[in-house]
């Protein structure tokens, strides 16, 4: 900003105010008082796109949620409760893990890693920093032995649970020295993705399972949604996506579709900040 002052500029073009209550205004107060006129919002709505994760940390104190799924034609997870059911093809999992390079972290319940037992990392896709594994379980069952917890040279695993949860110290100390780090929160959705936000972390993405995602959307902490619909038919009796809730997200503003394979991706805005 000073240089811009000492430079001899007369005016100023920007998109948006920085949110941070840190700075915001103070840049701009700052040349305005030594007469450069600052114009504010020229491409605002490319600036907040480009920017969300920051902007939802700082204004909801909490990261940028995408929620993902893989999905049945008929619009089931799985074919049943705790039965890993693979759905997509190898062009939309490709994709799927470059998504996974894009953000900061990744979250599960612990419902998903007892079922699946996944490593949750970014095969086949480059990433500069090392990708946050998360696990929401408020009673503590990620088991120590969980796979996750062998490939923490992948990024931290963090394990989200409740004061209760923590209380049970064994099961803590056995997950501790496995090398996971309990973080503890209300036993809301919101106030786990609250702490992961003071910790710095702006985008996340929430694959599963089914509770967790029914959760955080019902607390209303979905930013996004990306969906990968295969042509798979599972039929009555299969584990619904929210709830078989209709997703509007999809058809509004924002909404794209793309060809993946014998797949098709399917993903929209819930909301946005700024």
């Amino acid at each position: 900003v000073e240089r811009i002052a000492d430079a001899g500029v007369t005016r100023v073009v920007a998109a948006v105010e920085d949110p941070n209550p840190l700075v915001r205004g103070r840049g701009f107060a700052y040349l305005r008082s030594r007469g450069i006129e600052v114009q504010v919002g020229v491409a605002e709505e490319a600036a907040i796109r480009i920017n969300q994760p920051f902007f939802t940390l700082m204004s909801e104190g909490r990261p940028f949620v995408i929620l993902k799924a893989a999905l049945s034609l008929d619009g089931y997870l799985a074919a049943s409760p705790g039965q890993p059911t693979a759905l997509t093809s190898e062009p939309a999992n490709r994709h799927s893990h470059r998504l996974r390079a894009q953000v900061d972290a990744i979250a599960v319940g612990v419902g998903t890693v007892l079922a699946d037992d996944p490593q949750l990392t970014a095969r086949g896709a480059y990433r500069e920093r090392p990708l946050v594994r998360v696990i929401f379980d408020r009673h503590l069952r990620t088991p120590p032995k969980a796979r996750l917890l062998s490939t923490r040279t992948a990024g931290p695993v963090m394990i989200v649970t409740a004061a209760d949860g923590a209380a049970a110290t064994d099961r803590r100390s056995a997950l501790s020295a496995a090398g996971a780090e309990i973080v503890i929160a209300d036993g809301t959705v919101r106030s786990g993705l609250q702490v992961l936000g003071a910790r710095g972390i702006s985008a996340l993405l929430l694959e599963g399972g089914a509770a967790l995602q029914e959760a955080a959307w019902t607390e209303g902490v979905v930013d996004y949604i990306r969906l990968y619909v295969t042509p798979h038919v599972i039929g009555p009796g299969g584990v619904q996506f929210l709830g078989g809730r209709p997703l509007s997200a999809l058809t509004g503003e924002g909404a794209r579709i793309e060809p993946l394979g014998p797949d098709v991706l399917m993903e929209g805005y819930v909301h946005r900040a700024g």
